[in-house]
């Protein structure tokens, strides 16, 4: 499986190929089969998220195709009645780092239409996190307003990426954002 460490979306009424060719001077990037959606590798995210924002700074032009980038840091593939269970085991190594701060999950679904709820599986990770947290004697709020940290988890009809955006990362960086 060839593993990517970005999605990238494009902007509303941008122009894909102009995206591609900006895209591709700083990783391997490739289409998906859901429209407007990319998937990229590069060698190192921080830094091309910070080349982008530094490009956008300094030429209104550049970049304007690009929607929104997400930094990926874990993968799995699953089925969709495995889904669930599987983004908990994928998110619990960061549970810890929830602890005492305001969060809330965010599932961009791509595909399995009506076999996956996101509202129903963010839900679902959410109460994981939450008991998780709960065993540890410690505690974390939902905060859909004004979170610390929103747990995003990116699907590509059977593969998901998994990302933690900080606070500061989104300050950062305009582009990275939830849908």
């Amino acid at each position: 499986m060839w593993e990517f460490n970005l999605v990238v979306t494009m902007a509303s009424g941008g122009r894909f190929r102009h995206l591609m060719e900006e895209l591709e001077l700083y990783g391997e990037f490739r289409k998906t089969q859901f429209l407007g959606v990319v998937l990229g590798r590069v060698e190192d995210p921080w830094s091309f998220l910070e080349t982008v924002r530094e490009h956008r700074e300094r030429q209104l032009s550049a970049f304007q195709d690009l929607g929104r980038v997400v930094p990926i840091e874990r993968h799995f593939i699953f089925r969709a009645e495995e889904f669930v269970a599987k983004a908990c085991e994928a998110i619990r190594p960061w549970v810890g780092q929830l602890a005492g701060r305001r969060f809330y999950v965010r599932l961009e679904r791509r595909g399995l239409k009506g076999r996956i709820i996101s509202p129903e599986a963010e839900r679902a990770i959410d109460v994981f996190i939450k008991e998780e947290l709960g065993q540890r004697g410690q505690q974390a709020a939902i905060d859909f307003s004004d979170p610390d940290v929103v747990v995003t988890i990116e699907t590509i009809g059977d593969r998901a990426g998994l990302a933690l955006l900080t606070r500061a990362l989104r300050e950062r960086f305009d582009f990275v954002r939830v849908a």
